[in-house]
C-alpha cells in the first residue's frame, strides 16, 4: 500500500472521528458543549480541507505502480509503545512522576538529547504542569502508589 493512500485513510479516520465528536458534543448541556463542539467543528473542517487537497494532489500526480514505496508498519509500534508505557506510568505513579520518567527516557533514548538539556526540559515541563494545575485548579486522580 502506498504512503499517500495510508495518509488518505488516516485523514478520513480523523474526519469521521471529529464528526462523531460533533454529534456527541451536541448531546451536552449548553454550557458544557461550547469547547468540545467548536474544537470538533474546527477539526472536522480542517481535516476535510486537508483530505480534499490530498485527494486532488493524488489525482494530479497519477502515481505510477513501479514507484510505490513500501512502508514499514512496525516502526510506528515503537512510538505506540512509548505512549502506552506513559499511560501505564501515569496509572502506577501519577502524572508528575510519569512525566518526569517518560521525558527523561524518551529524550535521552529517542532524541539523543544530552543530560543537561534533558534535565532542563524535564524541569521546565514539570514547573509548567504545576503552574497550570494550580492556576486552573485541576484535580489529578489518585494512582496505585497514592501519589
Amino acid at each position: 500500500m502506498n504512503k499517500d493512500y495510508l495518509n488518505l485513510i488516516f485523514s478520513g479516520f480523523l474526519f469521521i472521528l471529529f464528526t462523531l465528536a460533533i454529534i456527541e458534543a451536541l448531546t451536552f448541556s449548553k454550557l458544557a458543549q461550547f469547547f468540545p463542539l467548536y474544537i470538533s467543528i474546527a477539526g472536522s473542517a480542517l481535516t476535510l480541507i486537508y483530505l480534499i487537497t490530498e485527494v486532488y494532489k493524488l489525482y494530479k500526480q497519477k502515481v505510477k505502480e513501479g514507484e510505490q514505496i513500501k512502508i514499514p508498519l512496525l516502526t510506528p509500534l515503537r512510538y505506540i509503545g512509548w505512549i502506552l508505557g506513559y499511560l501505564v506510568l501515569i496509572y502506577i505513579g501519577g502524572l508528575m512522576l510519569a512525566t518526569a520518567i517518560f521525558l527523561i527516557l524518551f529524550l535521552i533514548l529517542e532524541s539523543r538529547m544530552n543530560v543537561i538539556h534533558t534535565g532542563i526540559s524535564v524541569i521546565a515541563v514539570l514547573i509548567g504542569i504545576s503552574l497550570l494545575s494550580s492556576a486552573l485548579d485541576i484535580y489529578w486522580p489518585t494512582n496505585l502508589l497514592g501519589l
